[in-house]
């Protein structure tokens, strides 16, 4: 019946419905929101709320796990496709249409125990080298702002680059920064400042019908309310 209110939904709005709509989901590496799974399969909490959402909604879908400027720009430029778990900013407002916030989260900077600095707010960092990744919302906020931005990648190689001492400071999510350092079995680096608190979408490409996204986005509130979107969370962040 889902499928069937949705291929006539999409009739009414000028879309063909021969076949029903099927969606392509591109994601990256970015735990505990998206992340490669034993077996070949990806998961994480915006994965799983993103599963549920089109389940709901009776849309098929495939979902591909690729670096991110490549997912992103896919998303940009091919119909019916979707890249999650995106930051929504200014400049990539007309890039999309947004279904979302899907997950939230924090902006850190993380430094090597041996580090004795003490930074009071991001000012502070302002004659450092910071580490953020090709693409990522986080290193482009950073680099509007004139900060020296040594721009890997991936965030597994600012990993590296801060234990060898190329960078001062590793820009990442709060979660994906704390979980990539667990998987990567690195204890003697901590996060020393705090600094920006933002939502992440599922981003489409910008030929989806409007009705679909108002559908899409009704769904994802109803998911909010009964408590979906939390019981997800709680299995995937930690406290």
């Amino acid at each position: 019946m889902r499928r069937l209110a949705l291929c006539l939904l999409l009739a009414a709005t000028g879309y063909v419905v021969a076949e029903p709509l099927n969606l392509k989901l591109l994601t990256e590496d970015y735990p505990p929101f998206n992340m490669p799974l034993p077996g070949g399969q990806i998961g994480g909490s915006a994965t799983d709320i993103v599963r549920e959402l089109l389940q709901r909604s009776g849309i098929r879908y495939s979902i591909e796990l690729l670096p991110w400027l490549r997912a992103y720009n896919r998303a940009v430029m091919e119909p019916a496709t979707c890249v999650y778990a995106t930051t929504r900013t200014e400049q990539r407002e007309p890039q999309f249409k947004w279904i979302g916030p899907v997950a939230e989260t924090s902006w850190v900077l993380y430094a090597r125990n041996d580090n004795p600095r003490v930074l009071n707010n991001l000012e502070d960092a302002r004659n450092f080298r910071l580490g953020g990744y090709s693409g990522d919302a986080l290193a482009q906020y950073l680099i509007a702002r004139n900060f020296d931005v040594d721009l890997a990648n991936n965030d597994v190689q600012n990993v590296r680059k801060l234990q060898a001492g190329r960078i001062d400071y590793w820009a990442t999510g709060k979660y994906s920064g704390a979980l990539l350092l667990a998987r990567e079995k690195i204890s003697n680096v901590r996060p020393v400042l705090t600094f920006n608190t933002t939502f992440l979408y599922l981003a489409c490409n910008v030929g989806m019908n409007d009705q679909l996204v108002s559908q899409l986005n009704d769904t994802l509130r109803k998911m909010q309310k009964d408590g979906t979107v939390a019981k997800i969370n709680a299995h995937y962040l930690p406290d």
